[in-house]
Order: structure tokens, then C-alpha cells, then sequence
């Protein structure tokens, strides 16, 4: 996996590349302490579970940091959310 630090239209992301897939996460800190958050994610090649893949890498690396992502905007993405049991932010 592919991890680089990326500045898109002002904001500090994470990017995250894992074989046909790439996904972007923001990173901070709050009186709850330090979260990532993944705001989107695309594969190129779908059904071979690279989505998965990558962000059960991306829950591995942000293990200590409460972890969630925007709202999903298809079906897959919410079926991959109730797999892996992330939350999604909804507000």
C-alpha cells in the first residue's frame, strides 16, 4: 500500500493507494482526541474487494484513532461500511 500526504483545494488529506483502488482521509485532533475520516474512496476494477482491502489496511494503520466515514454514496460502499464496521458520519 501506497500512503502520501496531499494538499487537494487547501486541505491536508492522506491519500491511500492499494492495487486498483485509491481513497482520501482526513486527519485531526478534537477534545476526543485524534480521528481519521475517509471522504472518498473509487476502484478501478470493482468486485475484486481492493476497496476492502484497503481500508482494512487503512483501519490497521489508524488503529489508535477513532475512525469513521462520510456518508456512503452507493450501496457498496454502505454494504463495505456494515462489513467492516465503520462508522458512518451522517452529520
Amino acid at each position: 500500500m501506497i500512503i502520501q500526504r496531499v494538499e487537494i483545494m487547501g486541505m491536508a488529506l492522506t491519500v491511500m493507494k492499494h492495487k486498483s483502488c485509491h481513497a482520501e482521509f482526513g486527519e485531526g485532533e478534537d477534545e476526543h482526541g485524534k480521528w481519521a475520516t475517509l471522504y472518498s474512496i473509487e476502484s478501478k476494477v470493482e468486485g475484486q474487494g481492493h476497496a476492502t482491502q484497503l481500508l482494512t489496511r487503512a483501519m490497521d494503520y489508524y488503529q489508535n484513532v477513532r475512525f469513521g466515514g462520510s456518508v456512503a454514496l452507493n450501496d457498496n460502499m454502505q454494504r463495505i461500511y456494515q462489513r467492516l464496521k465503520i462508522k458512518e458520519y451522517t452529520e
